[in-house]
């Protein structure tokens, strides 16, 4: 049995400029050598992302070691995504270099809001220096999410400072906030390799939601179902990793080769990939230009990054320093989640342009004026929930999707039914807002009297006719929930396709004349039992005998069957048949098998009647057919 993981640890990313130190603060700190190529110890600067950890009495810190280098750009994202706080180094004898800026810029476009300022090389200091340095770092820091962070003054070489550093780094842990929401486990994979005995091996920063051995997951956006064979947090197995912190994670059911770097690994119907997400977008007041319509941009987002071309929703460009909103059209599909952040660069020339964060994973293609998807994307940026199920139930004619709604606020699907609680549910995943329900409701009412008053002598209206008139302007979803609450409360009768007001009487209106002759018309049927009289020598066709006789079984008094063997339509009385299902329960009781002769025979009628007597009876389920015979129900 494995080790439990308790509190998650602190993921902290180590930001800054080449040659400034970090690397080698992170190894004073931990005593761990996160330069792990023999590239990188042979240049003496990092080029992949870098990991350690050290335990403190306040929990678990893991350092996150980002190349300083510009080449490296994509490598620092890794580490700041998923991180929950920064540590910012800045050498002493230098100040801020171009990637301390750009740097910095990237954690506070990726939503970092707190972390340390680790100034490092205090002993190539002369003395009385270092108030001035002090002085210069804080006007570099102004407007940063640093700016009232602590700024500790250490080195690495001789050990100054660094009891200070460990102090705020444990402080640090207190005071994190909380990471934000995000669907369920999501593993962002900055690694993927091969251990002998163990398989397939993926490393990442845990986001969301915990992790279990043994538990099935899919990579994203592949779609590849795996298992997770194996955890490890701080290389000691564990059966549950928490969000957070590092996670190594033993794979099966994949090869090495089947695994890309950049790959989403999270639990199953947790991301839905889209070839389209819509975004908030946050330009840098340094960009060179404005960011327009059509332009193409590289999205690194977790460990990945991809190509996409912008199209914004208003105005014709976004200003460098402006904010905005635009959806992201890919060419091949993406995973992603509500409340992801990304940064933007230039493909050419290279250039950090801003920040996205993301407002719906799975969004609509854009047609047409935006103001209302634009209401929408600014209710889910504030995450505002009552405004989202509001702009939704608007946009779809009173129904909400309780799934997409958790999806753009970031919440769970038990939380969002629960906080919709006043509206109906439709279905497994719709419901509909009350004042929708009522609308809904008395249009079907409105429409089903015009229906009758048009055709007062007609017991039923086809339900086609008065659901393709509301289709228009009603989702079918909630015509099916009105329907049945209005049946249900006995409003209205359903029969079939048909469906009539319960208070409806197609004979009130019989003059007394017509209405005598229906009677008489019944009564004929009624008398001829099992073996009626023709139709076609009871009522002429567009004769008034004919338009009561239509009425009648309109109301249900007469049934017409149908004699297929020898194409004959016949009609009989609903008495006459109820008393012969009576008369054979009589003959043959239950379990008594009986062939169609002998039932003819018990009947007293002719097979041209009792063939389709029979196969009425099989379909209200009151006989049940075994090849020749039959048998009461």
């Amino acid at each position: 049995m494995g080790l439990e993981a308790a509190r998650p640890p602190l993921s902290v990313a180590v930001i800054g400029h080449i040659n400034h130190g970090k690397t080698a603060l992170v190894r004073a700190l931990t005593g761990i050598e996160t330069d792990r190529l023999a590239e990188e110890k042979a240049r003496g600067l990092s080029i992949t992302l870098g990991f350690a950890w050290r335990d403190y009495p306040a929990g678990a810190v893991d350092l996150l070691d980002s190349p300083g280098h510009e080449d490296f750009i994509r490598a620092m994202v890794m580490g700041a995504t998923g991180a929950r706080a920064a540590m910012l180094v800045v050498s002493a004898n230098e100040g801020f270099g171009r990637q301390t800026r750009e740097h910095l810029r990237v954690a506070q476009l990726l939503g970092l809001r707190t972390g340390i300022v680790a100034v490092t090389k205090v002993d190539l200091l002369p003395d009385g220096a270092e108030a001035g340095v002090r002085a210069r770092i804080a006007a570099e820091l102004v407007g940063t999410f640093l700016a009232s962070e602590p700024v500790v003054f250490c080195s690495a070489q001789t050990g100054a400072g660094l009891t200070a550093l460990h102090d705020a780094i444990e402080a640090l842990i207190e005071r994190c906030p909380a990471a934000d929401r995000a669907p369920g486990a999501i593993l962002p994979l900055d690694r993927v390799f091969s251990v002998a005995g163990a398989g397939t091996v993926v490393t990442g920063t845990l986001q969301g939601g915990p992790l279990r051995a043994g538990a099935a997951a899919v990579l994203m956006p592949s779609d590849r179902p795996i298992t997770l064979r194996q955890l490890q947090v701080h290389g000691e197995t564990v059966e549950a990793a928490q969000p957070g912190g590092r996670v190594a994670v033993g794979l099966r059911g994949v090869s090495v080769d089947e695994v890309e770097p950049g790959e989403l690994l999270c639990a199953p119907d947790a991301l839905v990939p889209s070839l389209l997400v819509d975004v908030e977008l946050t330009l840098s007041p340094e960009s060179a230009r404005a960011l327009k319509s059509a332009d193409e941009v590289r999205v690194m987002w977790g460990a990945r990054q991809d190509l996409a071309k912008v199209r914004l929703m208003g105005d014709g460009a976004l200003a460098p320093g402006a904010r905005g909103l635009a959806q992201l059209r890919f060419a091949t599909p993406v995973a992603a989640f509500a409340g992801q952040r990304a940064i933007l660069r230039r493909p050419s020339p290279a250039e950090t342009i801003g920040g996205a964060l993301v407002l719906d994973p799975a969004a609509p293609r854009m047609r047409g004026p935006t103001d209302a998807r634009r209401d929408l994307l600014a209710a889910v940026a504030a995450g505002d929930l009552a405004g989202i199920a509001d702009l939704l139930a608007a946009r779809d004619a009173g129904v909400v999707s309780a799934s997409e709604a958790a999806r753009l606020s970031r919440r769970p699907l038990d939380e969002i039914r629960a906080a919709l609680g006043a509206f109906e549910t439709l279905g497994a995943d719709l419901v509909a807002a009350p004042a929708a329900v009522d609308s809904a409701r008395s249009a079907y009412l409105v429409r089903l009297v015009e229906a009758h008053r048009t055709a007062p002598n007609r017991a039923w209206v086809r339900v086609a006719a008065i659901r393709g008139h509301l289709a228009r302007t009603t989702p079918r979803e909630l015509l099916d929930h009105v329907e049945r609450r209005l049946a249900r409360e006995r409003e209205i009768r359903v029969n079939g396709g048909q469906v009539r007001l319960s208070s409806h009487d197609p004979l009130a209106r019989l003059p007394p004349a017509a209405l005598a002759r229906l009677r008489e018309l019944e009564s004929q049927v009624r008398q001829g039992g099992v073996t009626p009289p023709d139709l076609g020598a009871l009522a002429t066709p567009g004769s008034e005998d004919a338009a009561l006789v239509e009425l009648l079984i309109d109301v249900g008094a007469l049934v017409v069957l149908r004699n297929h063997a020898l194409r004959q339509t016949l009609v009989f009385h609903a008495e006459a048949l109820d008393e012969a299902l009576s008369n054979l329960r009589a003959a043959f009781p239950p379990s008594a098998e009986f062939a169609t002769g002998a039932a003819r025979a018990a009947l007293g009628t002719s097979r041209k009647f009792i063939v389709p007597i029979l196969e009425f009876l099989d379909v209200r389920g009151d006989t049940l057919r075994d090849g020749d015979v039959r048998r009461i129900v």
